[in-house]
């Protein structure tokens, strides 16, 4: 990341105005149930989870003076403790933990979760709220997220007189949160029961008719269908919000698209004040095909800041906290005094906020207009059907890989040998690939395949091979196991129906002769209904990414419907011997059974250990991901 330069704002600005009083930041957290709404399908009305468990962090202003902040690992634990909540015998245990680790990991700070843990806070429980009436304002957390994720700025709004509450982002029973417009509703849902709630309450003293609302990322999408619906709310301030979404370089693009059709947004009737920052990555190495913009859409009082060089992380508090860099402190510094300043101007009528804001979005390390995407002439969408055949005997051949090379279309051909690619026009000038253990890869002009109608009959030669050199193994072999053998329920990653000829995998290292007795890799969720049919593939290594496939034969995997756990592959049989570093695969090929969109299945992840390589469609370059290792480990000896 490119150096920020300095901005020259003064941290008094922390206080917005001479007169402004800084309050102790209390907390208080509660477990409620709306007994409006259901929960847990076909649950008895005696089961605690037949109506809706709403948890709610609460952040509010105090005279009191507390001598004992509370540790972030207090805040970061009521993660672990509530995600068994939603579920009925899900063990959790370690999960803070783990997700600690993940954190610094991620950030390139070690290993050691302990650095974020053991970090004080300015928050204090137990401590007697105002008795006058204050703004309140809620905060719709990101993605499967809670509090922790920005307790800096929610703990700063508080010492600036804001009851502020945290909603958490859980979707429908069994509370796993999805980018479907019905999970984001539950959020929206929890977000007017605490409005409710706090109205009808006289623990927290709040003025109701003095209502703004805060979104992170996914929570910023629910923060915006929340201030349509709510004539109250005044102010919303987002944090890279997906209330504006850039399509086409991501599978969620129909799930949000549904959102946007389904009118939930009006921006263009309403009037609230908005404050949007964004963060600078959002288009790299991405050209978009279209856009949702809300703040161009809105019309209000808005206003738009994004740091140059900064990323979609730098927008949590995790990073400034650990010091990660200058970049993220500084950023997430501005975060706090311009969200401060927004929320003083319009719920109280005080503060500095357009001095403060005249001097952030001159300063030459932030842009104050948003990005304008590049015009694009709308592309004919071109459908192009086939049939693999084998050359020489004519039987069709089931889960060949097929897709314009280097790039993120493909498929794999059905147990008939049919398959089914729909392409941009701009494909025109690409080139079509098919290949398969056993067979020489066949490449066409694309052009020329979409004038083949009705189906393109790619006919495959089986590949002749050499023998390989007979190599002598020792009697007295080690065992041992290369790669990650991870067993996390919490970090994972995994494949959807619309992915077949998706691959991902780990590198091994091998330094001498091995022998591969099995492939083992571990599921931490499947929600398929169907039976999962996946390829073993090998691959040698050239500059650091997958080459040639050095499999003489398909090795099948299938994975029943809702299994989970260990997943252990007899390799013996095929006589699998490596010389060299390699890479090892799942691809997803196939499924049996009733395909529902909403479905996955997911592989534990590893913090540490053999990084994830993956591609999203068959003839597409595999990418790296260095911070998070898939669970897949071989047993081998030597």
């Amino acid at each position: 990341m490119k150096r920020i330069t300095t901005l020259v704002i003064s941290l008094l600005l922390f206080s917005n105005s001479a007169d402004s009083q800084i309050f102790t930041a209390g907390f208080k957290s509660l477990s409620l149930v709306d007994s409006a709404r259901r929960y847990k399908p076909g649950a008895a009305v005696t089961d605690p989870l037949y109506y809706r468990p709403v948890d709610l962090d609460i952040w509010y202003p105090s005279q009191e003076v507390a001598e004992r902040p509370l540790p972030f690992e207090e805040l970061f634990k009521l993660f672990e403790l509530r995600a068994g909540t939603y579920q009925s015998g899900s063990d959790y245990s370690g999960l803070t933990a783990e997700l600690a680790q993940f954190y610094v990991a991620g950030l390139g700070l070690g290993t050691d979760g302990r650095r974020i843990l053991n970090i004080k806070t300015n928050t204090y429980k137990g401590v007697s709220p105002l008795q006058e009436k204050k703004p309140v304002i809620l905060y719709m957390t990101g993605f499967n997220g809670m509090s922790y994720e920005n307790y800096k700025v929610l703990e700063k709004l508080a010492q600036n007189g804001f009851v502020v509450v945290s909603i958490s982002s859980v979707g429908r029973y069994p509370g796993d949160m999805t980018n479907e417009k019905q999970d984001m509703m539950e959020q929206v849902l929890d977000a007017e029961f605490a409005l409710s709630y706090l109205n009808s309450d006289d623990h927290f003293a709040v003025d109701v008719t003095q209502v703004g609302v805060l979104g992170c990322s996914w929570g910023g999408m629910g923060a915006a269908v929340l201030a349509n619906r709510q004539p109250e709310i005044k102010a919303m301030a987002s944090f890279d919000g997906t209330e504006t979404h850039y399509f086409g370089n991501d599978e969620n693009d129909p799930f949000v698209q549904e959102i946007y059709e389904s009118g939930l947004l009006r921006p263009a009737d309403e009037h609230i004040a908005y404050l949007y920052f964004e963060s600078d990555n959002k288009l790299d190495e991405f050209v978009p095909t279209g856009e949702y913009n809300y703040f161009k859409k809105l019309d209000g009082e808005k206003y738009y800041l994004r740091f140059t060089n900064s990323v979609h992380e730098d927008y949590l508090s995790i990073p400034s906290m650990l010091n990660a860099s200058p970049n993220s402190v500084k950023i997430y510094n501005a975060l706090e005094i311009l969200t401060i300043g927004f929320f003083k101007k319009y719920l109280e009528k005080a503060g500095s906020f357009e001095k403060d804001w005249k001097e952030y979005r001159e300063s030459e390390d932030a842009a104050n207009v948003p990005f304008s995407l590049p015009v694009k002439v709308a592309e004919e969408s071109l459908e192009l059907r086939g049939k693999v055949t084998d050359k020489k005997t004519e039987e069709s051949l089931p889960y060949v890989n097929i897709g314009v090379l280097d790039r993120e279309t493909g498929t794999v051909s059905d147990i008939e040998g049919n398959f089914e690619l729909e392409l941009n026009e701009s494909y025109l000038q690409d080139t079509l690939r098919a290949s398969m253990i056993g067979y020489v890869p066949i490449e066409l002009a694309i052009k020329e395949a979409i004038q083949i109608k009705p189906l393109v009959r790619l006919e495959m030669e089986e590949k002749v091979e050499e023998l390989n050199e007979v190599i002598v193994l020792a009697k007295a072999l080690k065992s041992k196991r290369l790669g990650n053998t991870t067993k996390s329920k919490f970090l994972s990653t995994g494949f959807g129906y619309e992915q077949l000829g998706a691959e991902m995998g780990i590198k091994v290292n091998i330094r001498k002769p091995t022998l591969v007795d099995s492939f083992k890799f571990h599921i931490s969720y499947n929600r398929l209904s169907s039976k999962a049919i996946f390829r073993l593939n090998f691959y040698n290594v050239e500059k650091g990414r997958p080459a040639q496939n050095i499999l003489n034969d398909n090795i099948f995997v299938t994975v029943a419907p809702n299994q989970v756990g260990q997943i252990s592959v007899d390799l013996m049989p095929y006589d699998i011997i490596l010389t060299e570093d390699a890479m090892v695969t799942l691809e997803w090929v196939d499924f049996v059974g009733e395909k529902d969109m909403e479905e996955a299945i997911y592989f534990s992840l590893a913090l540490v250990g053999n990084p994830t390589y993956f591609k999203r469609a068959s003839q597409a370059k595999f990418k790296k991901q260095r911070s998070l290792g898939v669970g897949f480990y071989l047993d081998v000896q030597y």
